[in-house]
């Protein structure tokens, strides 16, 4: 496959390992086979658009997140979002308003 293939394989896999998911889990929400997703994301495999999709759907991400390069803020909001997704409706409340009231302190 071609270098086109590869990084938006490593872009999946960033991601993937970002928001704290295994291939196994990913491939679950994705609907796609764990094997797939290891071809994908080692640039062996070349995924149609449908699938392109579902992955950025399944990761939480756009389509155009997959072929663009993760910053570490990216990577970051990743593994929050991903912390964030297990909690209950009233701990990601809770949670919101910590972050909301961290965010408005005065910085020095």
């Amino acid at each position: 496959m071609g270098s086109l293939a590869e990084q938006f394989g490593k872009q999946v896999r960033q991601r993937r390992k970002a928001r704290g998911l295994t291939q196994a889990q990913l491939a679950e929400a994705a609907s796609m086979s764990e094997e797939w997703v290891r071809r994908i994301e080692r640039g062996a495999g070349s995924p149609s658009f449908d699938a392109i999709e579902v992955l950025a759907g399944a990761l939480g991400v756009s389509v155009a997140d997959l072929f663009s390069t993760m910053t570490k803020s990216d990577e970051r909001a990743a593994r929050v979002s991903g912390l964030f997704a297990g909690l209950t409706d009233p701990e990601q409340d809770w949670l919101e308003g910590v972050l909301r009231t961290a965010a408005a302190r005065p910085r020095h």
